[in-house]
């Protein structure tokens, strides 16, 4: 399945930016998902999922009974105005970035499971939506991106937003699968600048797969009006990480992979590679 989000006026995708309000969101880590709304025309709908305990996520009607169930309202009360306060200011970091890109945003608050709220809003608005995580979340990191891959059926890929390090338009296309090949370069070639290369990275496991993988990756790149550079990384041998300090060292703005595979094994080895690498992460199916 190509990556892809549908343009604002098609009403059938759009980004779907999953926010922490415990986070802070400096502009860099919000870049990568306003940019790929603005590149594909589309807008952003933030989501923030509480856990249950503020009365407008429940629905929950509070009422003082006596002198002696004040403090108990009270320290609800705080609670519920604390997390209003963190969402808002979460809220504001997107629509000051989206401003300057010129990308709409509209907010939603949901309760529950994040997984199920998430599903639920590609399925109702879909079916091209691109989720994206604003970080990683602390609880379950590392299955939450395995778990959003079998149950989001509303999405064609998954951002893993970073830390931009990156002030130029560098894409590295981490290709383990040569038949897709041609949907991650599409992808790529609409989220980097004008006559930027495109960087492919082989990974695989043995020098054979490394070799085969390589040989159908440039018929198909030869194909295409992109230019592209070949990077000369090695075959991992099933070492988990082996690529990571590689794609750190490239620098990229923008990497494009699957998970799973030799390159993003897991959560933790998606997690890391961000934080190694200073980057923001598109998965695609």
């Amino acid at each position: 399945m190509i990556a892809h989000v549908a343009e604002a006026s098609e009403l059938s995708g759009r980004v779907v930016l999953w926010l922490d309000p415990e986070a802070n969101y400096p502009p860099s880590r919000l870049e990568a998902p306003v940019r790929l709304a603005a590149a594909y025309g589309a807008e952003i709908e933030t989501v923030v999922v509480s856990d249950g305990s503020t009365r407008e996520a429940v629905g929950i009607p509070v009422r003082m009974i006596g002198q002696a169930v004040a403090p108990e309202r009270n320290g609800f009360a705080e609670h519920e105005r604390r997390f209003e306060l963190l969402m808002t200011r979460c809220r504001r970091a997107v629509d000051t970035v989206s401003a300057a890109h010129g990308v709409k945003v509209r907010h939603t608050l949901a309760s529950g499971d994040a997984v199920d709220r998430i599903s639920e809003m590609c399925d109702e608005r879909g079916p091209w939506n691109i989720v994206a995580l604003a970080r990683m979340p602390a609880a379950r990191s590392d299955t939450v991106i395995g778990t959003l891959l079998a149950n989001v059926g509303g999405a064609t890929g998954f951002l893993l937003c970073g830390e931009q390090r990156s002030k130029q338009s560098r894409v590295v296309v981490i290709v383990e699968d040569a038949e897709r090949l041609q949907s991650m370069l599409r992808a790529a070639e609409r989220l980097s600048a004008p006559q930027a290369p495109v960087h492919i990275l082989i990974a695989a496991d043995t020098a054979e797969d490394y070799a085969e993988i390589e040989g159908h990756s440039r018929l198909l790149a030869a194909e295409t009006n992109l230019p592209i550079i070949f990077e000369e990384a090695a075959p991992t041998f099933g070492v988990p990480g082996a690529l990571t300090e590689f794609i750190a060292r490239l620098r990229p703005s923008l990497v494009i992979g699957v998970f799973g595979g030799a390159a993003l094994a897991d959560g933790r080895e998606l997690a890391r590679a961000s934080v190694v690498a200073r980057t923001p992460i598109l998965l695609v199916r």
